[in-house]
């Protein structure tokens, strides 16, 4: 089986714990974790001027990222052709679209559904939805696999030290995935 092809926008990937799920998601092999260049480029601009993160701490993210998905990269000369032809608001979130598109991305995943309107990419055949959506669908298909990336996630994280709880609660946020962290302490419960 053919795993799911995932693309995430910028302002998916901060809070740091949310963009930890998703690469310990793709390290599972619960689905692919699309990147390019152009992505860790804002990344590493927009997390330390808005989210109070050192650049040294985010260009480590950014590299550990490319160390662990080189497979994943959508290269750019593969989407450049289709930047200027993708639909929304804002062109800085066009080169996302079309890195999405060219990889057959099956999800793209963001907040901003003016940047990237989910009607036009539908014609594409991506999926525009938030991470707590996306989450939400994963955990309902694959409960067992979800439940042992957030376990791997809590054993990789040395420095913070949180539990699994812990974790749940540094998820359970706005721009985070509450809905997502209620099925899995629903789970926990039942």
């Amino acid at each position: 089986m053919t795993a799911m092809k995932v693309f995430a926008d910028t302002n998916t990937l901060y809070p740091y714990y949310v963009c930890d799920l998703l690469l310990h998601c793709a390290e599972e092999d619960i689905f692919t974790v699309l990147w390019t260049e152009n992505l860790l480029a804002e990344l590493l601009d927009v997390i330390p001027r808005r989210h109070k993160k050192s650049r040294d701490a985010v260009e480590g993210m950014c590299n550990a990222i490319r160390a662990a998905f080189p497979e994943a990269e959508v290269a750019r000369k593969d989407y450049e052709d289709l930047i200027d032809q993708m639909p929304g608001n804002d062109a800085d979130d066009h080169v996302h679209s079309a890195a999405a598109i060219a990889a057959e991305a099956d999800v793209l995943l963001t907040y901003d559904t003016k940047g990237f309107p989910p009607r036009s990419l539908a014609r594409s055949g991506l999926r525009v939805m938030n991470i707590d959506q996306f989450m939400c669908e994963q955990f309902a298909s694959l409960p067992d696999d979800i439940m042992r990336a957030l376990r791997n996630q809590v054993e990789d994280m040395t420095r913070s030290k949180l539990d699994l709880d812990g974790l749940l609660t540094a998820l359970d946020h706005p721009t985070g995935t509450p809905r997502f962290v209620r099925l899995v302490r629903n789970h926990l419960d039942g």
